[in-house]
């Protein structure tokens, strides 16, 4: 493939909401987003290697997905297109996942004084 098809196939997808939220599904699987390593839970070196190794393929997901940025925008650390896929995924959301689960306190015309009436 060459890279104008290639960036050509990008540009496209990159708009799409539906492939954002993909984008966002897989860099979390592969634990870009995650803080702590799951590996040092375990003993075993190769738990490292592994985890590893998913997080350089989500990586690689990413700045392929930023080919298809524009050339203004594109950055070493994919930014701009982790920024879309993480807004992708909040807008996304049913509006009680939003807002954390909670019960809107508002909501049932309490308002909060502790008057009945």
């Amino acid at each position: 493939m060459s890279d104008k098809q290639r960036r050509q196939d990008m540009e496209f997808l990159v708009k799409r909401p539906e492939f954002l939220r993909f984008l966002f599904r897989s860099i979390q699987m592969a634990g870009v987003l995650d803080q702590t390593t799951r590996a040092t839970n375990g003993s075993d070196g190769r738990d490292l290697a592994f985890v590893e190794g998913r997080r350089s393929l989500g990586f690689d997901i990413l700045r392929e997905a930023d080919a298809g940025q524009p050339a203004p925008m594109q950055h070493p650390y994919s930014l701009i297109t982790l920024i879309a896929a993480l807004r992708e995924e909040a807008q996304s959301q049913p509006e009680e996942k939003k807002r954390g689960g909670r019960d809107d306190r508002y909501s049932d015309g309490d308002d909060g004084s502790g008057d009945a009436g």
